[in-house]
Formats: structure tokens, C-alpha cells, sequence
């Protein structure tokens, strides 16, 4: 029998080792969601993988993928001839300065390239992990400058780079923060734009190779050192599998904009391939030197996205700003010299080599072009921008808070507030965005007069004044033209949320800005706006959005007029290359076709892979023996699964040896892992739904218990992490988790998912919850006749505080903020339970010593009464009088009746102040730390306090780790706002209207003729006013109470309402303005305004004193008005008596208004 001789493997060595290893493609497998850039552009069969790769614990699928990814990786490293295989797409960009189309060329590549490209660049971006299996970055990731924000490497192995949306948040935000800092205090009195031309293609990839081969650690070994020089020639060139016209090769291998003959063979991606996931960690490494050219040319402080840079420095000589241009690149390119003098063409594909003779390489940035008026390249000063270019912050601002509030809306009218402040904000920047175009149409005009006028007269210094001016202009405008796209589509993916399908006003919007072409008649003015709505609209989004509830035939017209649009832009049939095209293909061939068939036109985005589908089969299969099992069961298992190695024994509950092993890298470097396989095996254990929902789903009849619920948010938990969770030691043995869940909390936890977010403080509201439940179970002895303050009223304020943070916009609160005040709405009434001590009437010399003199003085004239002789005789007392039973029983009665008021009393008029004591002292309430209650202690007490010392303290919220001025308004509006009959018992108002006092009666009928309130918001635009400046977009602040109240018969006004008047009655109602005194009030005041304001007294106050301040502060982006809408619903109900109440009760404070 022969010997097996063993092949040669090339690259031998630990990273060989590595790169092919399981743990290293499940990584990769483990991103893919974070880099596959441009889903659209993948092909129906990549797309299926990429949903069935979502399930991350289908072993067998997994394992089939990865071998080939392993394939092709080996084939990569040990061919000379292999190379990843990728595919160019043209997205129209814009129109050059002859109305031509640019195009951006988008490249991608299979699913299973793509995850080889992955695991290949793990190498150079990470540590190699074989041992320690933790990710740390590598020497050259770590070379990255602070001020890079884009694509910055992630240690989270469910992403390859820092998420995109948060980075250029920051970058955008921290640049507006910059402007207005500088434009106030001139330190720099310039901002600086500098443009890379066509960045990506015109990178030399050997200039990237040189780079990072220069930063390899000294200490590898060589076989590991010459495998990462193979990666690197690998990621740098792809062979391009397009098929390219004529044309579209010319365009690909443009040099300087002019086109160059097609000797080049195009089969070879030009520079760096956009688009796929090595390309933006090659971008970043080549531009570390390129940063440090332009620094250095202009020192101050600078700003990075990739290839956008925004710099503010004093170096400018504006008169020779192209000169320096021009100096910045003769240094990249004697950087590209000094870089690439060492002779590497060995390593470069023959056509790469083609590329670099032919001068498609060579980074530059865009110079000045004297006969353009407007440069890619420019600067502006910082000291003749306009109010709304500082105040670009703000809305940077605004656009952040809307980005996050659109996925944190709990109510239809939350919905419509947030719809009409990105309408009035993307209305106003449309609006600005116009001005400039007058005022660079103007700039221009005079430029060409200049220009024309002759010789003699010509006037170089202000045709550069007015290039100036243009280049600022068009600078800024870019800048609003993003923000307005931001908004716009927002603001449309709000209003389908409350459009049924007959109404038709959000879909003609929609088809104005898909089917703005039609509008013109000549093909020059169609591309024009075309390119315009595509670049500076919505119009990818708008064809997304009508395309959800469209016919067949409308189908079919769009499929038509977007194969249309294609042949405008390209001029040409263009099927191969067009991105058009080829996001649009099946649209487009439904036009095509004669006969439509309604499923011609699937949308792959709307399929959707549950990524617990293969952990429900192990579950199901596994832990078959725990169905339908005892508490106790359940509660035995957790506890001694704690006892143990609590991860490897969750792990092996449900994944094979080989799967665990696969998975280390992943499962030591993010908590995800193991989250879902916990959350599973317990779900399963519980007998409920297996998925991340808070709200849970059981299976049987049994109540959960309190102790399974807090487990499982731990579990649903995004930032759970297997530490934080074990250090809670959740046992189900413990009796606070023994008790039965109350499920009214499942009405607020998704808001503490959303708000809160952190699972030990969701954990921390579950057990306050539960212990106000038990807190008010029995209800208070000397409050039986007050409104709900248990744990329902806590759930009614916390709905009410979500609705206020989305209607005032000027209230931006933290997470901690939300828990603190989410803990306020449960314990601010704690106090109301306690019994107060009987012996404290005793004590009291005041009210106490009042009480008890006053009824002595009734007993002795009622005793008077009855033994009086005849008139002018002297009174005597006989015994029996007092020993009249009937009498005693009389007294005692009356007796009681003003004890039980004055302990009423005792409790109510202090019960913030006692609840703020009982939060800070309470041993129940350990389990909160100490220095949090004294946060949620002192947002309780002031919900009782005057709203003077609440208003006008001073306070620098966003200094603060808490903002505790916030949180007690917030607090207060909110327990306000629990107004509606939910609060109260019919049945027990019903039989108990006679034993009430005078005050209880009054509230508690009050409440039964309120349904509830609606809160929303308008906005308007101030005339006269600077356009998206502080206070130029008014938020009118709109309650409206829903009443069963129509009494509106004429009542006397002796003393005008101080913080309201009444407008605009009719037959519906009537509106409060908070503001100046009521002037007409004694023309119109009426029984229902005077019910409904003495009812809501301090609610009036309140918003009075809201809007007073939201107009006094300066940081209030908003101007601010107040309105309570009155709106009758249904005609007064109430019988003689009920009514009779009220009206008393009115009576008997009109005269002690009058006597104060």
C-alpha cells in the first residue's frame, strides 16, 4: 500500500490556522447583518441565505456554509489566479456642469464572498483570537485618530464596525456643537470643507498595502507575516464580473471627468471596491496620512467621517485658498510617491498594473475652478453666518431626538404630535432651502453682469465677494437638504401609520415626488427632476412607501415609468450595471409584461426568518420532559442550575459540543449568545412563548409568577450580560417571587424596555410594582372616599409621562431621569396607606385642641336645647338627659365624623412631604440604592409643592446626571393629568354620596363626568421671524378634557380667571388659552368653565406656569402656547342630587374667594 504524501500547504502556520477555523467563519457569519450594505443588490438565492443565516444556532446550515466559505478562502490564499469575484453597479449621483449624469459605482459579491472577505479582514483588524478567544484591536485598527467616526472597528462581534447611525450622529452633532461654539467666540474664525475627488476609485490599493504592511507587529512569525500580505493583495483586488457597455466602461475608467478609450481590461474592480466590507476599513487606514497632510496644513480642531472632513482653523488666505489646495496635493502626492517607490509590481494583477500607467489612481482634492462658482472644496467665516446656520445644532439636535422617538411611540396621538414637528421642521428647512436658491440664482445673476460689463469696468474683487458668498450658500444648503430628507421621510412613514385605505391625501404626495418627471416635457428638464427629487427628496423611499398599497395596474405603470427613468439616465438600455435597475428589476419587468400577475412583484424585505426557529426545536425536542409541570419543579431546577457552571449548563440544555466550541469567539465577546439559549431553556421551563417580547405569552392556565417574570425581562434583555444576571440570585423559592405577577404591569413594560432599557433598573420597577400592589391591597382606612393612588394610577403617569416627553419638545430626559421617575409614579402617595397614630390627635394643640372645643360647644347647646324651661327661666341639666341613648349614639356619630376628617386630612394635606421620609426610610424599599431614593424622594415631595419654587429654580439639566427639575414637573403635569372617571367606583359613589364630605363628593362626581383627555401638539410658523432660529416655529401645546358636562347656563363673574381666557364657545365646548386674565369673563362665563376650572385648579396653574417658562428659557429651541380644549361629549347625566353637589360646592368657594 502506498504512503499518502502530504500536499505542501502554503502560508503554514498559526494564522492559517486560524483564519480556516470554525470559530473564525462563525464570527463572520455571526456580522453579516452589519455589512451587507446594500441588501437590494444581492441576487434572490444570496438573499435567502442571508435571512436563513439570521436563525444563528441552525448548526447544519451553518456548517455548509462555513465549508464553503473555508473553500473559498483556501482558494483565495493558494491560487494565484483567484480572486474575490464582484459586480459594479452605477447609481446616479448628479448632473456635471454639462447636465450629463455622474454616477457612484456600488460594487458587491456573493453571500459567501462576502463572509470570506470577513473572516480574512478579521486578521488585520483584530488580535488573532485562537487562544484567549477575546477580540482586542489589532496594531493597525488602533492607529485610527479619535476624530475618525466612520467605521470605526467594533469589539461587539455582532457588528464588524461601530453601527453607522450613531457614529455620524456624533460626527454631525459634534461638528454643529463646534460651529456655534467658534461663531460665538471666534477662536477659529473659519470652517473648512475639502473634498476628496472620486475617493474610493482613485485610491492605489498598493498605496493601503504599503501602509498596513509598514505597521505590521515586528514579532510575528514570517509564514503568518506573508499570509497577511496574501489577504491584503486578495481584499485589494477583485476581478469585476459586469458586463459593461461601452459607455459604462468609459465612465468607470474616467480620468479627471474626461473619459479615456477602453485599452484597459475591465475585468479588475478600479481602486477600492466600494461597497464591499474590506473597502471602508481601506478608506479609513488610507486616510490617517491624508488627515494628517490637511491638519497640518490647517491646525485647529478637525473632525473625520472617512473621506468628509470638517476642519475649523485660522490658516486660511482666502485670496489664495486654491493655491493652498493645490499645495495639500503636491503633499499626497509626494506621500503616494514615497509610499509606492518600493517596487511591488509583482504582486499586482496585470490589469492593476494597466490602471496605474493608464493614471486612474492618484487621491486629490477638489481645487478651485475659477470659472465655477461654486468648489467641492471650500471654506466659510464664521462671522457672517446667518442666524439659522448657527443654530444648525438644534436641529442636529432635533433630528437625533426624532430618530429615536419614532420607535418609542405608545399611543395613536403620540403618532400625530411627533408627525407635526417633523412637518413644520422639514416645511421650514424646505422653506430655507428656497431662499438659498434665490440667493445663489441672484449671487450668479450679478456675476454674469460682472462679467459682461467691459473690460474697463470689470471688478475682480466683487465677482470674488459674490463666489464667497455662493460657496457658503451651497455649502449650507447641502447641509439642510440632508436634514430635510431626514424629516421628510419620517414625517410620511408617520402618516401611514393613521391613513386607512381610502384616504388617499398620503399616497398623491407620494406619487408627486415619484412622478415629478412628468411634470416636464423636454428630456433635459426630466432628468433634471428627476435627479433633483432622487437626490434632494425622498424618492427611493417614496416608491417603498407607495408600493405598500398599490394595485396591480398602478404596480405595473410604476414598473414602466422606472424602466423609463433608467433609459433617461443612462441613455441606454442599461440591465447589466444600472442600480436602478437592479433594485427596481422585478418592478420594472412587471411593466414589462402583457398579462400582470399579482404575485409577479415580491418584495424579499418583507420575509422574515425567526432567529429562535432552530432554538424552538431544540427546546421543544430536549426539554420535552418538562412540559406541564408543578411550580416546584421549576423552582428546584433554577435553583440548582445557579449552583453550577451556569453558562456551559445552559449551553448544553439545547447546542451539541461542536456548536458551543464553533461559537467561543462569539459567546465570550458578546452576552447575545448565551442570552437567547437562557432565554429558551427558561421560556420553555415556564411553558411560555420562546421570543424577546416583554410582554409574555403563556401556554397553560397558571398565573406567572413574579419570579419567572423577572427572570425572563432579565433574558429579553438586549444588555443582559451573564454576570449582572447570576449577582441577582432570582430564586423562585424566595416569597416575593412566589407571589402571583400582577399583569396590569404589562401595560408599562415595554415603555421601561424603551426608556429605561438597563435590566437590573426593569428589575428594580418589576419589585416596585409588586410592592405597591401589596401596599394597596387593602386600600387606606381613613381614605376610602379619595381616587385611585395604587399601582394603577402609578401605570396611568407613567403612560402620561411618555405622552408629555412627545409633546414638549424642550423636555429631553436621560434613561436614569425616566427610571427615577418611573419609581416617583409608584411611591409619591406611599404615605396615604399609613395608619396615622391616634394618640396625635391628642397631642395636637391646634387643630386638635379647635376639633374638640367646637364639638363640646355643640353637645352643650343641644343639651341646652332640650332641658330649656320655660322662656326667661333658668336652664338647668337634669342627668337623664345624658344618659339619653339616642343622644350618646348622636354624638358619638358626630364625633367620629370629625375624627375621621381630621385623619384624613392629616394624611392628605402632608402626604408628599411624609412619602418623601417614608421613601428614604422604608427598609422594604432597600433594595433601591440610597442615593437613587433620595433623587426619586425629592421628585416626590415637589408634586405637591407650589409651582413657583418648581418654576423658577435654577437648574443646568443637561450638566446633570439627573435632571431633577424636569423630572418634578414632569411628575406633576402628569398626576394632573390622571383625571378621568377610571379613577373612581360608580357603584360606590352610588351608595355612598351621603356619607362623603362636601369636598370628596365634589371630586369624585367631577371624575365621573370626565372621560379623559387627549394631548397633541400643533406647530406654526411666527411671521417676521428668522427662519429655523430659536422660537421661529411655535409649539402650541393642545389638552383637550372629554367631559359629559353641557351645563353652559350664564354664571356670575365677580373675580375674573387670573391664568386663562375663555375662547372661541360653541355647541362641542369651548378653549382656555393660558395666559393673560380671563378680559370677557363676565360676558361669558358659564357653569361648565366654572365646574371644570375650580375641578382643575392646579392643573391650570400648572400649564400657566409651563408655558411662562418654557418661554422664558433660552435653550428652548420652540417657541411655546398653552391650550385646554373643553370638549362635551355627551349631555349632563346627572341626577338632582349629584348635581345639586356641584352646584353647592361652587357656591361655598365663590364665597370664600369673595371673603379672602
Amino acid at each position: 500500500m502506498e504512503k499518502t504524501q502530504k500536499r505542501k500547504v502554503k502560508y503554514d502556520g498559526r494564522y492559517r490556522t486560524f483564519l480556516l477555523s470554525d470559530q473564525n467563519i462563525y464570527h463572520a457569519i455571526y456580522s453579516l447583518r452589519s455589512y451587507i450594505f446594500d441588501f437590494e443588490l444581492l441576487t434572490e438565492n444570496d438573499k435567502e441565505k442571508y435571512y436563513r443565516l439570521q436563525d444563528k444556532y441552525d448548526e447544519i446550515y451553518i456548517k455548509e456554509i462555513i465549508k464553503n466559505v473555508r473553500d473559498k478562502i483556501t482558494d483565495l490564499i493558494d491560487k494565484d489566479d483567484c480572486f474575490i469575484e464582484a459586480y459594479v453597479y452605477f447609481r446616479p449621483k448628479k448632473l456635471d456642469d454639462k447636465e450629463k449624469v455622474t454616477y457612484r459605482p456600488l460594487h458587491t459579491t456573493d453571500i459567501i464572498s462576502q463572509i470570506a472577505i470577513v473572516a480574512m479582514l478579521h486578521l488585520l483588524v483584530y488580535e488573532i483570537a485562537d487562544v484567549e478567544k477575546k477580540l482586542y484591536l489589532s496594531n493597525v485598527s488602533r492607529l485610527l485618530p479619535g476624530n475618525f467616526y466612520g467605521n470605526r472597528v467594533s469589539l461587539n462581534p455582532e457588528f464588524l464596525f461601530k453601527p453607522w447611525k450613531q457614529q455620524y450622529q456624533a460626527y454631525t452633532q459634534n461638528a454643529n456643537e463646534a460651529l456655534k461654539k467658534y461663531n460665538a467666540s471666534l477662536e477659529y474664525k473659519y470652517e473648512v470643507s475639502l473634498d476628496l475627488e472620486n475617493f474610493f476609485p482613485t485610491i492605489d490599493p498598493m498605496l493601503v498595502y504599503q501602509l498596513i504592511v509598514e505597521r505590521l507587529p515586528v514579532n510575528m512569525e514570517r509564514p503568518d507575516t506573508e499570509l497577511l500580505k496574501r489577504i491584503l493583495i486578495k481584499l485589494l483586488f477583485c476581478k469585476l464580473k459586469t458586463n459593461l457597455s461601452n459607455k459604462m466602461k468609459k465612465e468607470y475608467h474616467k480620468v479627471n471627468k474626461e473619459s479615456c478609450e477602453p485599452v484597459i481590461e475591465e475585468n479588475f474592480v478600479r481602486g477600492i471596491p466600494q461597497g464591499l466590507p474590506q473597502s471602508y476599513f481601506f478608506g479609513n487606514i488610507c486616510m490617517i496620512p491624508i488627515s494628517g497632510i490637511f491638519q497640518e496644513k490647517f491646525k485647529g480642531v478637525s473632525y473625520f467621517y472617512v473621506d468628509d472632513s470638517v476642519i475649523f482653523t485660522n490658516d486660511i488666505l482666502e485670496d489664495s485658498f486654491g493655491e493652498q489646495l493645490n499645495n495639500i496635493n503636491d503633499e499626497i502626492e509626494k506621500l503616494e510617491k514615497r509610499l509606492l517607490k518600493k517596487d511591488n509590481r509583482s504582486l499586482l494583477p496585470k490589469p492593476a498594473s494597466a490602471m496605474r500607467a493608464a493614471g486612474l489612481y492618484g487621491i486629490h482634492v477638489h481645487g478651485v475652478d475659477k470659472n465655477k462658482a461654486v468648489s467641492k472644496s471650500s471654506f466659510i467665516r464664521l462671522d457672517q453666518l446667518d442666524e439659522s446656520e448657527i443654530y444648525l445644532k438644534c436641529v442636529s439636535r432635533e433630528a437625533s431626538q426624532a430618530g429615536n422617538e419614532i420607535f418609542k411611540m405608545y399611543s395613536d396621538e403620540e403618532d400625530v404630535i411627533l408627525e407635526g414637528r417633523l412637518k413644520a421642521l422639514s416645511d421650514e428647512i424646505q422653506k430655507k432651502i428656497k431662499e438659498l436658491d434665490q440667493r445663489l440664482e441672484q449671487a450668479k445673476g450679478e456675476i454674469t453682469k460682472l462679467q459682461e460689463a467691459p473690460e474697463e469696468e470689470q471688478n475682480p474683487e466683487a465677482i470674488g465677494e459674490f463666489r464667497k458668498r455662493i460657496q457658503n450658500w451651497s455649502k449650507f444648503r447641502d447641509r439642510w437638504i440632508r436634514y430635510y430628507r431626514f424629516f421628510e421621510y419620517r414625517k410620511h412613514r408617520l402618516n401611514l401609520r393613521h391613513i386607512c385605505e381610502t384616504d388617499k391625501s398620503n399616497k398623491k404626495e407620494l406619487m408627486e415626488i415619484i412622478y415629478t418627471v412628468n411634470k416636464y416635457d423636454t428630456k433635459e428638464e426630466k432628468l433634471k427632476a428627476f435627479m433633483q427629487s432622487y437626490n434632494e427628496n425622498i424618492w427611493d423611499a417614496a416608491v417603498s412607501m407607495y408600493c405598500e398599497d398599490i394595485s396591480d395596474t398602478e404596480k405595473k405603470e410604476l414598473g414602466k415609468y422606472i424602466g423609463e427613468l433608467n433609459k433617461l439616465c443612462f441613455e441606454e438600455e442599461n440591465k447589466e450595471s444600472s442600480f436602478l435597475y437592479k433594485v427596481y428589476k422585478e418592478l420594472i419587468e412587471c411593466g414589462e409584461k402583457e398579462n400582470n400577475d399579482q404575485n409577479t412583484y415580491k418584495k424579499s424585505g418583507m420575509e422574515f426568518i425567526d432567529p429562535y426557529k432552530t432554538l424552538k426545536y431544540f427546546a421543544a425536542c430536549k426539554m420535552k420532559s418538562f412540559s406541564h409541570k408543578h411550580y416546584d419543579v421549576a423552582e428546584h431546577w433554577v435553583e440548582q442550575i445557579q449552583k453550577k457552571n451556569w453558562k456551559n449548563a445552559i449551553l448544553e440544555r439545547l447546542l451539541s459540543k461542536n456548536m458551543v466550541e464553533m461559537a467561543g469567539i462569539v459567546s465570550e465577546n458578546t452576552s447575545q449568545f448565551i442570552r437567547m439559549v437562557a432565554n429558551a431553556v427558561y421560556s420553555q421551563l415556564f411553558d411560555v412563548e420562546i421570543e424577546d417580547c416583554f410582554v409574555i405569552r403563556k401556554f397553560n392556565r397558571k398565573p406567572l409568577s413574579c419570579g419567572e417574570f423577572r427572570i425572563l425581562l432579565f433574558l429579553r434583555n438586549r444588555l443582559f450580560t451573564e454576570e449582572v444576571f447570576l449577582d441577582q440570585k432570582i430564586l423562585l423559592n424566595d416569597a416575593k417571587n412566589k407571589a402571583d405577577l400582577d399583569y396590569a404591569v404589562m401595560e408599562v413594560v415595554d415603555i421601561f424596555q424603551s426608556f429605561v432599557a438597563d435590566p437590573i433598573r426593569i428589575d428594580k420597577l418589576i419589585l416596585t410594582h409588586q410592592y405597591t400592589c401589596e401596599v394597596w391591597k387593602n386600600g387606606s382606612k381613613h381614605l376610602y372616599f379619595y381616587t385611585l393612588h395604587n399601582q394603577e394610577h402609578a401605570i396611568a403617569l407613567i403612560r402620561n409621562i411618555v405622552k408629555l416627553i412627545h409633546a414638549i419638545g424642550f423636555f429631553k430626559i436621560s434613561s436614569l431621569d425616566f427610571y427615577a421617575l418611573f419609581l416617583a409614579c409608584y411611591l409619591h402617595d406611599i404615605s396615604m396607606v399609613k395608619i396615622p397614630a391616634l394618640d396625635a390627635f391628642l397631642i395636637d394643640k391646634e387643630s386638635g385642641d379647635s376639633i374638640a372645643w367646637e364639638h363640646l360647644s355643640e353637645i352643650h347647646q343641644q343639651i341646652a336645647l332640650k332641658t330649656r324651661l320655660a322662656k326667661g327661666e333658668k336652664i338647668e341639666y337634669r342627668e337623664s338627659d345624658v344618659e339619653d341613648i339616642s343622644q350618646v349614639k348622636k354624638w358619638m356619630t358626630q364625633s367620629f365624623r370629625r375624627l375621621d376628617a381630621y385623619y384624613e386630612k392629616k394624611i392628605r394635606e402632608k402626604h408628599a412631604s411624609d412619602s418623601a421620609v417614608e421613601i428614604r426610610t422604608r427598609e422594604d424599599l432597600n433594595f433601591l440604592d440610597e442615593t437613587l431614593r433620595e433623587f426619586v424622594a425629592e421628585i416626590s415631595e415637589a408634586h405637591q409643592a407650589d409651582e413657583r419654587d418648581i418654576y423658577f429654580t435654577k437648574s443646568s439639566a443637561a450638566e446633570k446626571m439627573v435632571s431633577l427639575k424636569f423630572d418634578k414637573i414632569l411628575l406633576r403635569l402628569a398626576d394632573l393629568l390622571d383625571m378621568s372617571n377610571c379613577r373612581i367606583s360608580r357603584p360606590i359613589l352610588y351608595h355612598n354620596l351621603d356619607q362623603m364630605s362636601e369636598e370628596s363628593a365634589f371630586h369624585w362626581i367631577s371624575h365621573l363626568l370626565t372621560q379623559g383627555y387627549e394631548l397633541k401638539t400643533d406647530y406654526s410658523i411666527v411671521a417676521g421671524k428668522g427662519g429655523l432660529t430659536p422660537g421661529s416655529i411655535v409649539e402650541k401645546l393642545i389638552l383637550t378634557v372629554i367631559v359629559d358636562m353641557s351645563q353652559m347656563s350664564k354664571c356670575q363673574c365677580d373675580k375674573p380667571c387670573e391664568y386663562m381666557k375663555i375662547e372661541n364657545i360653541n355647541d362641542n365646548g369651548f378653549e382656555l388659552k393660558m395666559g393673560n386674565g380671563c378680559e370677557n369673563g363676565k360676558e361669558v362665563c358659564n357653569f361648565l368653565c366654572k365646574w371644570f376650572s375650580k375641578k382643575n385648579r392646579y392643573l391650570m396653574q400648572e400649564l400657566y406656569a409651563l408655558k411662562e417658562y418654557l418661554n422664558r428659557v433660552p435653550e428652548n429651541y420652540f417657541g411655546a402656547e398653552v391650550a385646554v380644549c373643553v370638549k362635551i361629549a355627551n349631555r349632563t347625566c346627572l341626577d338632582e342630587k349629584q348635581f345639586g353637589v356641584l352646584e353647592q360646592y361652587l357656591k361655598n368657594e365663590m364665597q370664600s374667594d369673595s371673603e379672602k
